[in-house]
């Protein structure tokens, strides 16, 4: 009890002071908190991406098509490979677009035979569009790796983009918990000192320093997981309302983003004042 009064006595002796570490910790971790979430929901995109994608060979009418499946299906980034006849093809073109039932039967079939390519690793989906390309009988090669691969580029930026931004706002927070807790230690130097004289240990001195510190990150980490959580669930249901297939993080993702976010404001919080009462006691 002793500690957690005096840290809040000691919170509530230099307000403007507490108020900066809190809402500098508030901003950083409510960053953390929903930039985390929105990167990793569009990890989810992306691999949600590579599980359709799929690489379409087009077939020239003369074309050898067994001993072309035969050498697709030993690629080693080739996970299946099925024939997709002309007929059928037209036959599910009709079935998307029942308009064209008439025509059908007017003119000859124009599509041609088709290989249809599922890869066992989506970043080489370029590599092997160009290997078909090359191979004799096949007339064209489409693939819908190229949104992916931007996705994937957009992504790589965003994390690193995101680990300089709260790299800088941690550090921040950090040093904000010192500063704070420095003045506070500076206010109860002559107390400290008789603490010291009369045989008080360093852990019993920097006991109320440390919960100082880890109140106020404490608090402004709940507040920013509340905060950054609500606005993540209510943008990820509208865009759910205008793309259902749209896949988002489920609950357990929030809550144990959160608890990562928790955890590191305890470190911060906790890592800061021992740093600056450690200072003091080594000065004295």
């Amino acid at each position: 009890m002793y500690v957690l009064r005096e840290a809040l006595r000691q919170i509530l002796r230099h307000p403007t002071a507490s108020l900066a570490t809190f809402f500098t910790a508030l901003v950083s971790f409510a960053l953390l908190y929903f930039l985390g979430l929105l990167l990793w929901n569009l990890e989810k995109v992306v691999q949600s991406l590579e599980k359709e994608l799929e690489v379409a060979a087009f077939l020239q009418d003369k074309a050898d098509v067994e001993a072309l499946l035969t050498e697709i299906q030993a690629w080693p980034e080739v996970g299946e490979v099925r024939l997709i006849p002309k007929e059928e093809a037209l036959a599910q073109l009709v079935l998307d677009y029942p308009y064209l039932a008439e025509a059908k039967d007017l003119v000859e079939n124009p599509l041609p035979d088709t290989l249809r390519l599922k890869l066992r690793t989506p970043e080489a989906v370029r590599q092997v569009a160009e290997r078909l390309r090359r191979l004799p009988g096949v007339e064209g090669v489409e693939y819908g790796g190229e949104l992916t691969e931007r996705l994937l580029g957009v992504l790589s930026g965003s994390r690193l983009a995101m680990g300089v931004l709260v790299g800088l706002l941690l550090l921040n927070t950090f040093f904000s918990v010192m500063g704070s807790i420095r003045l506070s230690v500076e206010s109860r130097k002559e107390a400290l000192s008789v603490m010291l004289l009369v045989g008080a240990t360093r852990r019993f001195i920097q006991g109320p320093f440390i919960a100082e510190g880890l109140l106020l990150t404490l608090a402004a980490g709940l507040l920013a997981v509340l905060a950054g959580g609500s606005l993540y669930l209510g943008l990820s249901r509208a865009a759910q309302g205008l793309l259902p297939f749209l896949p988002v993080l489920a609950q357990e993702d929030l809550l144990r983003t959160a608890l990562g976010v928790l955890l590191l404001a305890l470190v911060l919080g906790a890592g800061g004042a021992y740093m600056a009462s450690r200072a003091y006691l080594k000065e004295v």
